[in-house]
């Protein structure tokens, strides 16, 4: 029964939830301006998917409408990542103290959603990862889509050294790599 209503929730609810409020709070008519942002966070995580296939920090596994963890990954990937960028960055607020409040949100938001798919269990984790990298690694990637979107370079500059670090730290091998 926990998977069953795991899957509706994070598979069917919450994706419409995204769509939805993407389409009412996103920035629809200047959905060029956020583009190379939805390409940058879906680069990274395509990115990730491929360094860690033979090493997965986390795994979404089957589910009552995805099969497997490569789906899932690109279901969230193309369909949810597009529209919390149009959401987060649409909606941006000018003065500091609202920013942090913004990202805080997005960073609750995300982890939240990490939560109920852990405990569903529709995700898992793998060789060292847990909930605390979770959140922290939201911490980082918020604040970085911000800066992409002002300044890609930087943000560039930012996701390479935490990508090496995360292959040192979780202990990849070139070996493994296809």
């Amino acid at each position: 029964m926990k998977f069953v209503l795991g899957s509706i929730l994070l598979q069917i609810i919450q994706p419409l939830i995204f769509l939805i409020a993407a389409f009412i709070w996103g920035d629809w008519r200047n959905w060029r301006r956020y583009y190379p942002t939805i390409l940058f966070i879906i680069c990274m995580d395509f990115f990730s998917s491929i360094l860690m296939y033979p090493h997965p920090l986390w795994k979404y596994e089957e589910s009552l409408l995805l099969p497997n963890h490569t789906l899932t990954d690109y279901f969230i990937a193309l369909l949810m990542y597009p529209a919390v960028v149009l959401i987060f960055l649409a909606n941006y607020p000018k003065k500091k103290m609202a920013q942090i409040g913004w990202i805080l949100l997005w960073i609750v938001i995300f982890s939240l959603t990490e939560y109920i798919s852990i405990i569903s269990g529709l995700g898992t984790y793998h060789n060292g990862w847990n909930f605390a990298w979770s959140v922290l690694f939201n911490c980082v990637i918020f604040p970085t889509l911000r800066i992409h979107h002002s300044r890609p370079l930087w943000a560039w500059l930012i996701g390479i050294p935490i990508g090496a670090f995360i292959l040192v730290y979780f202990d990849f091998s070139i070996k493994m790599m296809k």
